[in-house]
């Protein structure tokens, strides 16, 4: 299978500090997905280690994107999240500097990274470099944007065409941003950003592309943060 690689040395240096346990990881994560999507540990004391081995694994995972990554900052973390869907789990870190959690999990979906756009309603005064950003991420993975607000559905039936579907996560933020400018006259607390990968993602190719993702997500904060000041 191919995949995106174009690491630095950093990088490809804590890749390979990590390659020794990708066939453990690669065996534990399928008895995991197994056992929450058919059911197949035999006791409570399975139950528990294996959820044990995936903190861990999801915490190491989310820890090395961030050293690959390159950023410097001080964090809050791990903290962990369960969610109530099948092999839901979301570790995150909170970066001091940007007062802002970045997390990485899996779901029912696959593996997912995600960050709030914490000071979105700044995004009428972004350049083109964040959108640049904006853009890489669309080619690291499945992009999708969770809003917080949702319009009122008279709203809606007034304007159906500024909230017909695309397939454009860019798109989508931008006519959300300019509705809610329109609306209220902010687009403040406007949603999270997701990026998703399959679970039978190499670890090499998640990692490189988490890292890359993660880099990315924090420069659009950190602009948005920057434009708040």
């Amino acid at each position: 299978m191919q995949y995106f690689c174009n690491m630095t040395g950093k990088a490809e240096r804590v890749v390979k500090e990590l390659s020794p346990h990708f066939p453990e990881w690669t065996n534990n994560f399928a008895a995991f997905i197994h056992w929450q999507h058919y059911g197949s540990l035999s006791s409570e004391k399975d139950s528990y280690e294996m959820w044990g081995f995936i903190q861990d694994l999801y915490s190491t995972l989310l820890e090395s994107m961030i050293k690959m990554s390159g950023i410097r900052d001080e964090w809050e973390g791990p903290r962990f999240l369960p969610m109530s869907v099948k092999a839901g789990l979301d570790v995150y870190y909170r970066s001091l500097k940007q007062e802002c959690p970045f997390h990485f999990g899996t779901d029912e979906l696959g593996f997912m990274m995600s960050a709030p756009l914490v000071y979105s309603e700044n995004l009428r005064k972004m350049d083109d470099q964040f959108w640049f950003n904006m853009a890489e991420i669309t080619r690291l993975g499945k992009t999708e944007l969770w809003e917080n607000r949702i319009f009122p559905e008279s709203h809606i039936r007034k304007e159906p065409w500024f909230h017909r579907k695309t397939k454009s996560t860019i798109f989508e933020l931008v006519a959300k941003a300019i509705a809610w400018e329109r609306e209220e006259g902010s687009s403040e607390d406007l949603g999270t950003l997701f990026v998703r990968w399959d679970y039978d993602t190499p670890w090499v190719e998640l990692l490189d592309k988490g890292s890359a993702v993660f880099h990315n997500l924090y420069s659009i904060n950190k602009a948005l943060q920057k434009k708040h000041r």
